[in-house]
């Protein structure tokens, strides 16, 4: 379990924005390692992973307001019930989840949560 970057902005909710700001960063060889949008009527807020946050930063700086957040990744086995382990584990120390998305590839899958008491939650889910 680590801490990431989550970097945070909202786009334009039509047709082109998604691929004009990823085609920004495939530019600037930035590697999308997980993606979660939450859509508006006019904005979509979105909210990444990535391999270089402060590349990043720059390449969204210039068309996007943005701000980031620390989230845990978490390594889970890619099986029924893991999610609900974390849940569990969260909702019974009184940890509240903002934001939780995963990726998975074959046994493993990362799991990335946004919580209102980081510290606490990387002492009870690491145990």
């Amino acid at each position: 379990m680590e801490i990431v970057t989550q970097i945070n902005f909202a786009l334009p909710n039509h047709p082109g924005s998604l691929a004009r700001m990823t085609d920004n960063l495939r530019a600037a060889d930035v590697n999308i390692e997980a993606i979660f949008c939450e859509e508006g009527s006019e904005r979509t807020m979105f909210h990444l992973i990535v391999d270089d946050p402060e590349t990043a930063k720059i390449v969204l700086r210039t068309d996007h307001d943005i701000s980031e957040t620390p989230v845990l990744a978490i390594t889970a086995k890619n099986k029924p019930g893991s999610i609900a382990h974390i849940a569990r584990m969260c909702g019974g120390a009184g940890i509240n989840i903002r934001h939780i998305y995963a990726t998975s590839g074959g046994r493993e899958s990362t799991v990335y949560l946004s919580v209102d008491d980081l510290e606490k939650a990387k002492v009870i889910l690491g145990k």
